[in-house]
């Protein structure tokens, strides 16, 4: 997780625009969080992502990529999700889980299916009480992230089937 994040970090560079800066300030407040966790724009990732395991260790990073102002908010909702619930330290304790049972095939699986169940709760979140026209935007939008799995990119960026599974619940 260290190497990861210094890895991605080495080459970001701070979110300067105003107008994100006070949209992602306010989804913070609104949701009760009191860090001030920083965005980041980093040529590495081809996903938005959360990085961090602690409030001040955490930062936002977005790919470099022209997203709309309803984009963002989508983006700001699934990645507070994220925060709120500690999922990069549920994670890195599913890293230590597979790290100490590395020969167990079933730990492997346990770790992907969990990391996938983080993001569709997340997407369900996300999507609690809304619109179809948000619905279809929130669709094309994990369409635009989906990438091709190159670079940095979160664990369902470039898996078909699970891509899939997510445009259908969406």
């Amino acid at each position: 997780h260290l190497r990861f994040r210094r890895t991605l970090l080495r080459e970001a560079e701070e979110v300067t625009d105003p107008a994100i800066l006070n949209q992602w300030h306010s989804q913070l407040r609104r949701h009760g969080v009191k860090a001030d966790i920083p965005i980041l724009i980093s040529p590495l990732v081809t996903t938005p992502l959360t990085v961090g395991c602690f409030d001040r260790t955490m930062r936002l990073v977005l790919p470099r990529c022209d997203y709309t102002e309803a984009e963002y908010k989508l983006i700001f909702r699934h990645e507070l999700r994220h925060i709120l619930r500690c999922d990069s330290r549920t994670k890195l304790f599913l890293s230590f889980c597979v790290a100490m049972c590395w020969f167990n095939p079933l730990c492997w699986i346990a770790r992907r299916k969990a990391a996938e169940d983080l993001e569709l709760s997340c997407d369900e979140a996300v999507l609690a009480d809304a619109d179809p026209d948000t619905r279809r935007q929130y669709a094309e939008l994990l369409l635009k992230s989906a990438g091709s799995g190159a670079g940095y990119t979160t664990c369902l960026s470039a898996a078909a089937a699970t891509l899939r599974y997510r445009l259908r619940n969406v």
